[in-house]
């Protein structure tokens, strides 16, 4: 097993979520055997750190169980493959304090190397957040990784106050914060504050953001288009470093800004499934309340792909 400050150092770069597969109807089982396809995918196409989110995971469509058996087929098959790897996996989405804790063991025991935990509940005060997370911290000896998001407050949705932020990133095991705000002038501050001690994973227009953030101490990004185009990814990264302006921002442009267009048109998730679908790399089956896009919507994902297939950076 890696020690927490190899792990931390290994995020670094394109981080991959793992999207969650279903089997059609009537009962939309998830498809580990898919899931386990995806992986292989994702690895033979250099990815290295891969990630159970509760969103791209579907974890609100699933159960407490199907989570953890999610968690498990992740971790376990990255592992056989190559110990080195990174393997993140997550907590359920709204739940009590000891079932994060049962999840975090859990994640030990199925040898993930960092559990990601999502604080839903209303934020009465910051002993509340810190106690939960230091709980789980506490329970296992795996890293922590802070989904920080807006917090759903007793007077409205707040950011996270950064002074928590700053005590978290104190506890032992925490090692790395995907940071969620899509808000710069917020996210220069968290950087600021905590990237001398957790490895920051931005989310959201990643590369754009990764270029913008770099320099201030974002490790990571998570990737998009690179879940279905996966050498994309390291394409964009070689040339970020050898300042290549020209090839990084031409991935972004041609690549990455019309699926992103689309995708805020119809819904990420469905429309990410709808990229897979058409390269032939998962199904876009959804498990309800979810839904797949129409056929409609699914051509018109299929007909941006074609024009992104025109570019010169879409086998870079």
């Amino acid at each position: 097993m890696m020690s927490l400050d190899d792990v931390r150092a290994r995020l670094q770069g394109p981080v991959f979520p793992t999207i969650t597969p279903f089997k059609e109807g009537p009962g939309y089982e998830v498809d580990h055997e898919a899931l386990k396809d995806y992986i292989d995918f994702l690895y033979d196409s250099g990815a290295r750190n891969f990630y159970v989110m509760t969103y791209n995971g579907r974890f609100s469509l699933l159960s407490w169980k199907e989570m953890m058996e999610v968690n498990e087929t992740v971790a376990r098959h990255v592992k056989q493959k190559d110990s080195d790897c990174v393997v993140i996996v997550a907590d359920p989405m709204t739940n009590p304090t000891s079932v994060s804790i049962e999840f975090a063991q859990h994640a030990e025991e199925v040898g993930a190397d960092v559990i990601s935990c999502i604080f839903m509940e209303r934020h009465h005060h910051d002993d509340q957040v810190y106690d939960h997370f230091k709980a789980v911290a506490d329970s296992t000896n795996i890293g922590i990784l802070i989904h920080e998001q807006l917090l759903d407050s007793i007077h409205g949705s707040c950011l996270y106050p950064i002074e928590l932020l700053d005590r978290l990133a104190d506890i032992p095991n925490v090692i790395a914060l995907k940071e969620d705000s899509k808000q710069p002038l917020y996210t220069e501050k968290v950087l600021s504050a905590v990237s001398d001690r957790l490895s920051v994973i931005i989310s959201g227009r990643g590369k754009r953001q990764f270029i913008h953030f770099n320099n201030m101490g974002c490790q990571a990004h998570l990737v998009g288009v690179a879940s279905f185009i996966p050498k994309v990814a390291f394409s964009f990264h070689r040339a970020y470093e050898a300042n290549d302006k020209k090839t990084a921002w031409g991935i972004i442009n041609e690549l990455e800004r019309p699926f992103f267009e689309i995708g805020m048109k119809y819904g990420w998730h469905p429309v990410l499934k709808s990229g897979m679908n058409i390269l032939g790399v998962m199904s876009r089956t959804e498990r309800p309340p979810l839904c797949s896009l129409s056929d409609a919507q699914h051509a018109e994902v299929e007909s941006v792909i074609n024009e992104m297939k025109k570019s010169e950076y879409w086998e870079s």
